[in-house]
């Protein structure tokens, strides 16, 4: 992350929040299938038809091979010359690389770059809030074409609480609530001391915000992603909220740089970029499938899906641990998180998501369907934005932005047999995220419940994911019949099957695509042999394969007619 100071650029005042590393690369290549992007897209998911801007101090060298197939255009907000970066060629590159090798986290995905400083004068905080709005809106040159995702890994030193000096935070707030896209953030590189943030505009709340995994700037090198790097800034925000949301792999990165280049670096200008990408990968999979794109849809589904690192802790009053927020990016948990469907409050499957209304002084409940096992996790993330109001939107260079409210959202977790009696809570009264992270129990039947505090008449919209933990790791792709292995028994599955839609892990759907389809057969050639928890192991059956895909593709026929 670049961190701005004050005074000229070409004075020693600009603090380049990431490092220059020696030694081998622990790249893109590496970190991309770590957070499960491979996966989506070999779901069929790239990030095409969805568009990243990417917000820095100058642009991305868009001749580099590395990212110049789907760069789509410049917008200048600084006033003057346009200059090109490094810094902003990297985190160009950890979003949509189309290297072979260093590829992004969405290759195929349309970019955006825009500057916001020139090599004479400081960065204004105002530069920053009119580029959030243009690429939001598709103002300007973007000719009424928004983008769908914002990434920044620049930021002011100060103020991270509700109400920003420059009002940064405040800007970024409003749009969001107003367009509904979804913006990534870089917490920083201030830590480990909790209180790190790295200023504005972290304090955001309608925002994700990124923290980093992997080695430490002086550490070894090491692949492992599964560290947290002291360097990563640690919440809470100046008024006590907790923040970063999200942690994605940082450290030790192959990416490119100016003039065709390439450079090793770390940070969180890195991780920031490839929660974007992920970001697009879910949109561009909500657009195929008819699905709330929403910012707080997104949200809630990646860090739902997150994974806890070592020492992940939180309250009932603090949602996300104040280092690692509600853990780990894991891109392969957050496409069957998001697969289903919309679900109303009511019944609901084992693993699902809602975009709802709700008034105030009461509470949607959520009856998950089917039994929870004793010592399987239960994971909720609540959603909802902060109100943020503006003057006179006829001119973005000069409107102000003043905190309105925060409505006060709680989120519980019931025994479908008490529901005067929550088991679990996150109920923090200064949030707009609530999140549970509940071992249950005892086996049984159990309940969500989204309550609104009692406030001045009206309602909010709010996002909400859920899951229990087991329903998504269980997932074995090519067991079509869910018996834990993939043999000659699966190929009848999709036979039986064959044309059956629903949720994740329905009868048949050995790729777990939603749909019982020919697709089906070849994922249980692919895996044949393997078991749960030991992966794929692949065992060619061509003649059974053949022989199954003729009998599905007549029984297709049959039912067509």
């Amino acid at each position: 992350m670049i961190v701005i100071t004050k005074i000229s650029l070409r004075s020693i005042g600009v603090l380049i929040a990431f490092w220059v590393l020696s030694g081998p690369a622990m790249a893109l290549d590496v970190a991309v299938p770590y957070v499960g992007a491979d996966y989506i897209w070999s779901q069929g998911y790239t990030g095409a038809g969805v568009e990243i801007g990417i917000i820095d101090l100058f642009v991305a060298d868009s001749n580099h091979p590395a990212i110049d197939g789907n760069f789509l255009g410049n917008q200048n907000f600084a006033k003057g010359a346009t200059f090109m970066g490094s810094h902003a060629t990297l985190v160009t590159g950890a979003a949509v690389s189309q290297d072979p090798t260093y590829t992004g986290v969405a290759p195929d995905a349309g970019w955006w770059s825009g500057q916001t400083t020139n090599a004479g004068t400081i960065t204004k905080e105002r530069f920053q809030t009119v580029a959030v709005e243009t690429f939001a809106h598709g103002l300007g040159g973007l000719l009424g074409n928004p983008v769908e995702v914002i990434s920044l890994s620049i930021g002011l030193p100060g103020d991270t609480s509700a109400v920003d000096p420059d009002q940064w935070s405040l800007g970024i707030d409003h749009i969001i609530r107003d367009s509904g896209r979804t913006i990534t953030i870089a917490a920083g590189n201030g830590g480990p001391s909790n209180g790190t943030l790295a200023g504005r505009p972290t304090g955001a709340f309608n925002a994700i915000i990124v923290g980093g995994t992997g080695a430490d700037f002086n550490g070894d090198p090491s692949e492992d992603y599964g560290n947290f790097p002291n360097y990563s800034s640690r919440g809470p925000t100046d008024d006590g909220r907790s923040k970063p949301d999200i942690i994605a792999p940082s450290s030790w990165m192959h990416v490119p740089i100016l003039n065709s280049a390439w450079d090793d670096f770390n940070g969180t200008s890195i991780s920031t970029p490839i929660v974007a990408g992920g970001a697009a990968l879910l949109i561009d999979m909500g657009l195929d499938l008819g699905h709330s794109t929403d910012s707080k849809v997104i949200k809630s589904v990646l860090l739902n899906s997150a994974d806890k690192l070592s020492n992940w802790s939180h309250t009932s009053t603090q949602p996300l641990d104040i280092a690692q927020g509600a853990g780990q990016m894991n891109l392969e948990n957050a496409y069957h998180q998001y697969l289903p469907a919309e679900q109303d409050p009511g019944t609901v499957s084992d693993v699902g998501w809602d975009i709802q209304q709700i008034n105030h002084n009461s509470e949607n409940l959520y009856t998950i369907n089917g039994i929870v096992l004793a010592g399987e996790f239960i994971t909720a993330t609540l959603a909802w934005d902060r109100i943020v109001t503006t003057g006179t939107e006829e001119d973005i260079d000069d409107v102000g932005y003043s905190f309105d409210h925060l409505d006060n959202l709680d989120l519980y977790l019931y025994d479908a047999d008490d529901l005067s009696t929550p088991l679990a809570s996150s109920i923090s009264t200064i949030d707009n995220v609530e999140h549970l992270y509940y071992s249950a129990a005892t086996t049984g039947n159990y309940v969500l419940g989204v309550k609104m505090a009692n406030a001045p008449v009206g309602s909010e919209l709010y996002a909400l994911a859920w899951s229990t933990l087991a329903e998504i790791l269980d997932l074995l792709p090519g067991d079509a019949n869910n018996d834990g292995v993939v043999s000659a028994d699966d190929y009848g599955s999709v036979q039986l099957n064959f044309g059956d839609t629903g949720d994740i892990n329905i009868p048949g759907d050995a790729n777990l695509d939603g749909v019982v389809s020919a697709d089906d057969y070849g994922s249980v050639q692919l895996n044949f042999g393997a078991t749960a928890g030991m992966g794929s192991v692949p065992v060619p059956e061509p003649t059974m394969l053949g022989l199954l895909l003729l009998g599905g593709l007549a029984m297709l026929k049959r039912r067509r007619s």
